[in-house]
């Protein structure tokens, strides 16, 4: 029940007419009194309790990233229908494994990634279906806010290698990855560096990753955990006939520049609502997109279709961090995804 819990909470509770919040589980009793309270459900401290509750038929686990893969293997060996938060797990053959488990027991198995849920992607995706902005040529994007309280905590599991696994491109990485895929399609190259600012943190909280899409544009990605400015994230499409600028801190959010003479640009509509612009919502947009996602993985299971971002889709962004982390290894060589 930490930090991202009330998002999960608010989505499962907007789906209220295929689903019922029947329980939920902390290691700190107050906590998750307090969380069972305000949802009408049962509260528990050890998950392995939860599991066998016979009315609990899905689990939502929003936890530091190294209980991903052993929680959702319980999780799925009991029978549950398993939504992970982002990364689906820290390595690619645990996310395999998981998703051979979950087909194995023809259960859902889905990824609590926010990106296809933000309202300003959805309108940058149907303007780059329009053919308004031509051929990609280039595209950046980059994810920035202050992670520098916790990584300064020793008693966090964000700075250290035993919670978080990994730093920067771990955390953020697959954010950048899917959003990449889901519009451009899939990665063939990476080149990345990283750094260590927070000097008793384990792990990296600044890093970069480069290199070129199999569709054949460039890219480039940015993660900073020490920028001290309102969470935000930034992505730069240049096409050949024009380019998109989103920016969540910036009002309007998402500009569309009509060739190299328009200074001003247009605000991108928000395609749900058809607005003249996508909605300057700094504060809330991350918070309304998370829970919009467990929304839709409720309603998917409740009606039999697939996990609205899929657990392969997980396995995709980790296989592109693998080869990032190699690439660092290696002093920033290319490396095939």
């Amino acid at each position: 029940m930490g930090r991202i819990s009330n998002a999960h909470l608010k989505g499962l509770s907007d789906a209220s007419e295929v689903a019922r919040i029947a329980a939920v589980c902390d290691t700190r009793e107050d906590v998750v009194k307090k969380a069972a309270d305000d949802v009408g459900a049962r509260a528990y401290t050890d998950y392995r309790a939860l599991l066998v509750d016979p009315e609990v038929q899905v689990v939502d686990l929003p936890l530091p990233h190294n209980l991903h893969y052993p929680m959702a293997r319980h999780a799925l060996e009991s029978g549950k229908h398993v939504l992970v938060e982002k990364p689906l797990a820290p390595t690619a053959l645990e996310c395999k494994e998981l998703i051979d488990l979950a087909r194995l027991r023809s259960l859902t198995l889905g990824v609590a990634e926010n990106t296809p849920f933000v309202s300003a992607y959805l309108a940058v995706r149907s303007l780059l279906q329009s053919g308004r902005i031509g051929q990609p040529r280039l595209i950046r994007t980059f994810i920035s806010g202050s992670e520098v309280d916790r990584l300064t905590d020793i008693s966090s599991w964000k700075g250290r290698r035993a919670g978080t696994v990994g730093g920067a491109i771990l955390d953020a990485g697959p954010h950048s990855f899917y959003l990449l895929k889901w519009l451009f399609g899939e990665i063939d190259t990476v080149q990345a560096v990283a750094n260590k600012v927070v000097d008793v943190s384990e792990v990296e909280d600044n890093a970069i990753v480069t290199g070129q899409l199999k569709s054949g544009p460039f890219f480039r990605t940015e993660y900073s955990f020490t920028a001290e400015i309102p969470w935000g994230e930034r992505l730069e499409i240049y096409g050949s006939k024009g380019s998109i600028i989103l920016d969540q801190l910036v009002n309007p959010p998402a500009l569309h520049y009509r060739s190299k003479e328009d200074v001003e640009g247009v605000p991108v509509g928000a395609v749900e609502f058809q607005p003249d612009r996508v909605e300057h919502d700094p504060k809330g947009w991350k918070f309304k997109s998370i829970a919009a996602g467990v929304s839709e993985f409720a309603r998917a299971v409740a009606g039999g279709s697939p996990a609205p971002v899929r657990a392969e889709d997980g396995l995709y962004t980790i296989k592109v961090v693998e080869a990032a982390y190699a690439s660092v290894e290696a002093g920033g060589i290319s490396v095939r995804v």
